[in-house]
Order: structure tokens, then C-alpha cells, then sequence
């Protein structure tokens, strides 16, 4: 599982960095960033369906990592580090469900 990178510029507050999420189509690439651009902070969101990373852009004196992981996992979807809840993940459409076998579609 690929863990994630970071960068930043020297005197920059901005941070990129990616990490795995786990999803199967356009409604969760939707969802997944949708929920990464809610938090404070983050500048961009872009979900990958195959490679299932998430790679964002923030401001690291108003968001962190984990803060981001745990909006995206309030929607119903699982990071490297954090596990969605059952109540967010049952609210998933039923072809959302990766947990449940769902395979990478539309």
C-alpha cells in the first residue's frame, strides 16, 4: 500500500502531499473531494479511481493530514490511516460499497 509523500516549498505554508483512499468510481471521486475541499484549509483535492490516491494541496497552519482523512472518512470512505465509521459507510450507494466487493466503475 503506498503510504503517501509530502512537499513543500521553503517559505510556503502550502503542503501537497497523497495518500490512499479507498473508492470505486465517479460518485466517490465526487464525494472524496468534495469532503477533502470542505476542510479547512485545503486548496485542492484530485482523487485517482485507479490508483485510488488522493493528492491535496493545503495550508499547513490551518489543516493537517489526519484532519483531511477524517472529513473524507466522515463521508464514508477509508484511508491508509483512517477507518470510516459504519453509519457513514452504510450511507454509501449501494455500487459505492468497496467494502463489500464493489468494483472500479464509471
Amino acid at each position: 500500500m503506498f503510504i503517501g509523500y509530502s512537499s513543500q516549498a521553503q517559505s510556503s505554508k502550502i503542503t501537497k502531499t497523497s495518500f490512499f483512499v479507498d473508492g470505486v468510481c465517479g460518485q466517490c471521486k465526487e464525494r472524496i473531494e468534495g469532503a477533502a475541499l470542505r476542510t479547512k484549509g485545503v486548496k485542492t483535492a484530485e482523487w485517482d479511481k485507479v490508483s485510488k490516491q488522493l493528492t491535496v494541496e493545503y495550508n499547513n497552519k490551518k489543516a493537517d493530514v489526519e484532519s483531511i482523512k477524517l472529513s473524507v472518512a466522515a463521508k464514508g470512505h477509508d484511508s491508509d490511516s483512517q477507518k470510516s465509521d459504519t453509519t457513514a459507510y452504510s450511507q454509501l450507494p449501494k455500487c459505492c460499497k468497496y467494502r463489500d466487493g464493489a468494483k472500479c466503475h464509471n
